[in-house]
């Protein structure tokens, strides 16, 4: 039974294979943009502002500045990693 499940998901994937060959991932170029703005807009300064805000309770309800430093660092790579992504993209295109 299992053999026979596994011969057919190789089927499947060989056979998908086939048929996305050759496609250079554009049906994907909408949704990366709509996540680009979403993280660069208004959505991802809320976000890691909101980051920001709750390290800084953390850190004053804990007393130890280690709380802030965590959320301060998701803050800060969450507004950054947009650009990072897209050098990255642009550096291998």
């Amino acid at each position: 039974m299992v053999k026979k499940s596994l011969l057919i998901g190789l089927a499947a994937l060989a056979v998908s294979g086939m048929a996305f060959a050759g496609t250079d991932g554009t049906e994907f170029e909408q949704l990366y943009t709509m996540v680009e703005g979403w993280a660069t807009g208004y959505l991802g300064r809320s976000i890691a502002l909101i980051f920001l805000l709750i390290g800084l309770g953390i850190g004053v309800l804990r007393g130890s500045i280690l709380g802030a430093v965590s959320c301060i660092a998701a803050a800060m790579c969450f507004m950054i990693a947009p650009s990072v992504v897209q050098a990255i993209v642009t550096a291998l295109i």
